[in-house]
């Protein structure tokens, strides 16, 4: 029988090295007081070597020059509509192409969902558990089990690690077929809201970082079409904002924490503006891959934030696949010409029109059409 010395020896050791491994995971400004992360979105991993290795050299490009201290991918990493429905091991082997620069650049990610990853071989549920099989994973578990799987919050502590500064929350919007029985692009549910809503009050209100915080996820929320419609931006509006079908209530939710200062999506591949709404910074990245449509008169890359804790600022800007900085100094408005837009996605010309994306349709027809069970997304 092992001695009681040397069991407490195990614990001990097994408590030290669990402690020094979440202390090694844990995001923390530099000595400076400054955390930098990239947003990489919609890469499209799968869609033939050709693409796939282009989409690799832009994160590359990005690292490099960037150096970041942390990437927040969010969401269609993966075609998933580019699986034959025969092929095993299918998505774990397109994810390697995802992970393989990150690992060549030494740097931790944390992902959530967009409406394509899941279209291949794995549900959202085992793609959460690919990805944390890799050590520089920072993706966490789902919450509570609450809707879809992608849920969860990542601080970012001081550079002592002691103190939280501000934190990073990670929402999964969905898939791709509608929002509670309302077609379109699925949303944030409910039961999301309502978690997002308790960790906050669980946030005492006189910690400074409660009203510090990045809210990222895949597709946009509808009052993406008020900032335009209504409010000067930064950057480009190439296609009409594909939002989430229904608005359930999460920037209100936003507003009521006063927790959220950036809300950060991708989805829409020829957009990559950000403005101020309401008192919430609402932003897109730029389109990082080469696979699927877009980026429309636009290079591939990612948008970058750098956080200064003292004096507090955010600094955006987007990193180009030529390694150029495209920096948005002017604001635009939508032009006085226009007709504004007021559902989510798509032709506005359309009565019936809810949230389709007319030219992501275009695009996908002919892979949607090569599966049995995707064939009913396409609009004709």
């Amino acid at each position: 029988m092992r001695s009681s010395k040397v069991i407490r020896l195990t614990i001990l050791l097994g408590t030290v090295y669990q402690i020094s491994t979440i202390l090694s995971k844990q995001l923390r400004v530099n000595k400076n007081g400054v955390f930098k992360f990239v947003q990489f979105t919609d890469i499209h991993f799968g869609e033939g070597a050709e693409n796939d290795l282009g989409s690799q050299n832009v994160m590359r490009k990005v690292l490099e020059t960037e150096q970041p201290d942390f990437v927040a991918a969010t969401g269609d990493v993966i075609s998933g509509y580019a699986w034959d429905g025969i092929q095993t091991n299918w998505f774990a082997e397109q994810y390697k192409t995802f992970v393989k620069p990150l690992y060549e650049y030494n740097t931790s990610w944390a992902y959530t969902c967009g409406n394509h990853d899941d279209q291949g071989d794995l549900t959202r549920d085992e793609i959460s558990e690919v990805d944390r099989s890799y050590n520089l994973s920072l993706t966490q578990p789902n919450a509570a089990n609450i809707s879809h799987t992608f849920n969860y919050i990542l601080p970012v502590y001081d550079y002592e690690g002691k103190n939280i500064l501000f934190r990073l929350w990670f929402m999964d919007s969905g898939e791709d077929q509608d929002c509670m029985g309302v077609s379109g692009y699925d949303c944030v549910r409910p039961d999301q809201i309502e978690w997002f809503r308790s960790m906050n009050k669980a946030i005492p209100d006189d910690d400074p970082s409660k009203g510090k915080g990045f809210l990222l996820v895949h597709i946009p929320l509808f009052e993406y079409i008020n900032l335009y419609n209504n409010d000067l931006f930064y950057g480009a509006r190439g296609e009409e904002v594909s939002c989430q079908a229904l608005n359930t209530g999460l920037f209100a939710a936003l507003k009521e924490q006063k927790t959220v200062e950036w809300v950060l999506v991708g989805h829409d591949h020829d957009n990559d503006f950000y403005g101020n709404y309401d008192g919430i910074n609402l932003s897109f990245g730029r389109k990082t891959g080469h696979g699927s449509y877009g980026p429309l008169n636009m290079q591939q890359g990612a948008r970058v934030f750098e956080i200064t804790t003292n004096p507090y600022k955010i600094s955006t800007w987007v990193r180009q696949e030529d390694g150029t900085i495209h920096k948005e100094v002017n604001t635009n408005s939508k032009p006085t010409s226009e007709v504004s837009q007021t559902k989510c996605g798509g032709s506005l010309g359309k009565a019936d029109h809810v949230a389709q994306n007319y030219e992501e349709m275009k695009y996908l027809r002919d892979y949607y059409l090569k599966r049995h069970d995707l064939k009913h997304l396409v609009v004709e």
